[in-house]
């Protein structure tokens, strides 16, 4: 389990090595960036292997708890990622995704004991999937929407020549973007409802879950406010971009407080 564990940080930071190393320009050619996008994958095999083994270890269902959140969510990123690059050809995307996929990976790593039978219930398999799948495609609208202010600002600054020219397009990010957040607002509005449900058998009503509750909801505001604003007042660009990030910032708090709870629930 540890070796897998070290195999796949391993792997994904080589993938973002080979990604930085593309964007700065130090290749010829675009060997670095496939390179890049093979270490993803072969990190996201190596991922799910991990997560099997030590489910399999500590006889735990990774869709059952918030343990193995943030490393599944990780990898769901990267499954994601290659699935829709060939649709927008948004390879060098992965500059930022292999980066979030170690960090989450190590971060995972403080969640990993038995769930406490009391936060058990029979929505909590559809509630903590849907959060996951729809972070991990957050994970991504994040990522594009990164990607999207600084080619922006690089072009602003004449430097077409540089990182902008080996990042997709303005209106490629933009779209891939819109999107990924289009395809995960429906799965973070089901874990809201499923939330709801879950929360009156075993919420106490302290201040960990009120916070947890509030971003929430703020989460779901925010991403209903940048999907509508686009539709109904042509929301694009800069300023979807940074709502994006809004939202990512409040999903991510949503679920490292869940981390945190699952050590403070006796």
């Amino acid at each position: 389990m540890t070796a897998l564990l070290y195999l796949t940080a391993t792997t994904y930071a080589a993938a973002a090595f080979a990604f930085l190393v593309h964007l700065a320009g130090r290749a010829k050619s675009g060997s670095t960036l496939r390179a890049g996008v093979w270490l993803i994958g072969a990190g996201a095999v190596l991922h799910a292997t991990h997560i099997v083994v030590s489910s399999m270890i500590l006889n735990i269902c990774p869709i059952k708890g918030i343990h193995f959140a943030l490393s599944v969510t990780s990898m769901l990123a990267c499954v994601a990622y290659l699935v829709m690059r060939v649709r927008y050809r948004i390879d060098a995307v992965g500059v930022i995704v292999a980066p979030l996929a170690l960090t989450f990976l190590v971060g995972s790593q403080a969640a990993h004991t038995e769930a406490n039978t009391s936060l058990k219930s029979a929505v909590l398999p559809i509630h903590v999937l849907a959060n996951l799948a729809g972070e991990a495609l957050f994970v991504l609208a994040f990522a594009a929407a990164v990607a999207y202010l600084i080619a922006d600002k690089q072009l602003k600054k004449k430097k077409v020549a540089g990182v902008a020219s080996r990042l997709p397009p303005l209106d490629v990010l933009d779209r891939a973007e819109h999107a990924f957040l289009l395809a995960g607002f429906p799965l973070l509005t089901v874990g809201i409802i499923t939330g709801a449900l879950w929360a009156e058998r075993v919420e106490s009503g302290s201040v960990v879950d009120v916070t947890r509750s509030l971003f929430g909801y703020a989460t779901w505001m925010l991403f209903a406010g940048v999907l509508l604003l686009r539709a109904w007042r042509g929301w694009r660009g800069k300023r979807a971009a940074y709502g994006t990030i809004a939202g990512f910032a409040f999903a991510f708090v949503v679920l490292v407080i869940y981390l945190v709870r699952s050590f403070t629930v006796a």
